[in-house]
């Protein structure tokens, strides 16, 4: 090796050192002037060392903005609230987090258009999820209460259509009109399992089920919500009976000698004929 391409080698190893020890310096230059930069703005208090014992900042409001002057980071109060949001690189808001102007936490999750997507906190002192469409209409929702846990399906004018979930012990799933108004449900629970139909003024109209013995029923009833009919097998005896004012008044039956038996009775539920 020459002597011209030793000293070349010996100085690119010193310019190399050299770049390797600026590059340390301004790391730990920067790292001092940012821990200044903290004790100066928020301030130790008193005597005490620990850290996590600061100054608070006074502000109305603190901005984080990106290397290229674009806003990422909101922290302030608004509508009521304290609120902390995040931007995209477009400036367009994508997440908050805050209270809600009843004092409620909530998370708040937005599509590029801004349109308020999905909702995650406390709704009437209780846990929620509720979903939205591009216009910001409530279109599913998830709740937990007490006594009860539910997810619900609404319609386009946020109009509850369908129901499921827990109630105590039983399980349903229920159907509502346009006006959020149930018609039908399925429920099952330690008495057995059924079908039922609802009119328009909420009102149980038609019943079909399985009693808690496994019992097949099929009952029908007035605008009061009383018995008029009802089908079932009862002990493997098919039975019809029509009521009066929730009262049997005729009772068909058949029982297991296969005998058909008529029975009439009183408004006070007195037997006052049969056959045969």
């Amino acid at each position: 090796m020459s002597l011209d391409e030793t000293t070349l080698t010996a100085m690119e190893r010193r310019v190399k050192r050299l770049e390797r020890e600026a590059r340390l310096y301004r790391w730990a230059t920067g790292l001092l002037a940012l821990t200044a930069g903290i004790f100066i703005v928020m301030g130790a208090d008193g005597d005490d060392k620990s850290i996590g014992r600061f100054r608070q900042i006074d502000a109305g409001h603190i901005v984080l903005r990106d290397p290229d002057g674009q806003m990422r980071a909101w922290l302030g109060i608004a509508e009521g609230g304290p609120r902390l949001i995040f931007f995209d690189q477009q400036g367009q808001q994508r997440l908050g987090v805050g209270m809600t102007r009843q004092s409620e936490p909530a998370l708040g999750i937005f599509d590029v258009g801004q349109n308020e997507r999905a909702v995650l906190g406390i709704m009437e002192g209780w846990p929620g999820l509720v979903f939205r469409d591009p216009q910001g209409k409530k279109r599913l929702g998830l709740f937990s209460r007490d006594e009860w846990s539910s997810l619900y399906f609404y319609d386009r004018r946020e109009t509850k259509r369908t129901g499921i979930g827990l109630y105590g012990e039983a399980a349903a799933i229920t159907l509502s009109d346009d006006r959020g108004k149930d018609r039908a449900g399925l429920a099952t629970d330690h008495n057995g399992s059924s079908l039922s139909f609802f009119d328009r003024g909420g009102q149980k109209r038609a019943g079909l089920g399985l009693l808690r013995e496994d019992q097949p029923a099929l009952g029908f009833f007035n605008h009061e919500g009383n018995n008029q009919v009802a089908l079932s097998v009862m002990n493997q005896e098919p039975a019809l009976n029509l009521y009066g004012t929730n009262q049997v008044e005729l009772a068909i039956t058949v029982p297991v000698t296969n005998s058909p038996k008529v029975e009439i009775f009183a408004g006070d539920h007195k037997l006052t004929w049969k056959a045969p």
